[in-house]
């Protein structure tokens, strides 16, 4: 893997109460709705951010091949992964923009200048942020919810370091289609290994956490923690096939399509009646 990742350690696949399979119609199905709202994560659930940082990185990567002849792909990748290890170790809070590269440097040996760690820096975070996609059916899934008369919120962890994220979910909800977005850590201060961060994002929707359906691709943050929040937890199991942690709690549903939601919460409304 190259550089910066926001990739989560794979985990075994999780069973489940129900596998739900494919996308489901809207018409007619939502009437008295228990389920009124839908807080999605962010990465790797409503957008693919491990393929938008792995191309991020590639960039940086031909930057740094104009610049230094000498380094090889074998070379670059084990620097990274040094380095991506010191990276992590450190508190989020404390990290910015420069950082990882400046530790590229020392790990690498090369005579990096300020000026190339800036512009490696600026390479990096400028892809991520504007070429970043959506999930397949992501965006017309949050239109469809919203039309419905559901509250949609989003839950997000820190990023790679502050002020990051914030510009990142300012390009992508330009249009403002969202009740909230809650970066953890920033617009609250638990971080998304709090179940307390989940009870809060619920409170600010005006809403109780059985009254919500909680999405993300991450069983040991994502699940454990909306579950113990109170809230009904779906698996988005699309980018990370290869899971390797544990989770505590059994997610109440897995789907690989973001438009399989449209189900579940007939299921869920149903059940509830």
């Amino acid at each position: 893997m190259l550089g910066l990742s926001l990739r989560s350690s794979a985990v075994e696949r999780l069973p489940c109460k129900q596998k739900v399979a494919g996308p489901a119609p809207v018409g007619g199905l939502f009437d008295n709705m228990k389920i009124k709202g839908v807080i999605f994560d962010f990465d790797n659930t409503l957008i693919n951010s491990s393929k938008t940082v792995d191309d991020a990185n590639k960039s940086v990567l031909n930057k740094i091949r104009e610049d230094f002849e000498m380094m090889d792909l074998k070379t670059f990748n084990s620097i990274l992964k040094k380095v991506q290890k010191k990276f992590d170790s450190l508190d989020p809070m404390k990290r910015y923009k420069r950082l990882f590269y400046e530790l590229f440097a020392e790990e690498s040996g090369l005579s990096i200048d300020t000026e190339k760690i800036d512009a490696y820096a600026e390479i990096f975070e400028s892809h991520l942020i504007n070429r970043m996609e959506f999930t397949e059916g992501a965006e017309e899934t949050i239109d469809s919810l919203k039309n419905m008369g559901l509250k949609v919120g989003l839950l997000t962890g820190a990023g790679f370091y502050p002020g990051l994220k914030k510009r990142t979910l300012e390009k992508f909800d330009r249009n403002g289609k969202f009740d909230i977005k809650i970066i953890a850590g920033n617009n609250i201060p638990e971080s998304k290994h709090n179940p307390e961060a989940f009870k809060k994002t619920a409170a600010m929707l005006k809403l109780k956490t059985d009254e919500i359906i909680f999405i993300g691709d991450t069983p040991d943050v994502d699940i454990d923690n909306a579950k113990e929040a109170g809230m009904k937890t779906v698996l988005f199991d699309r980018y990370n096939e290869e899971k390797r942690k544990i989770s505590k709690n059994k997610p109440d549903f897995v789907i690989e399509d973001i438009r399989e939601i449209y189900k579940i919460l007939d299921s869920l409304n149903q059940e509830l009646d």
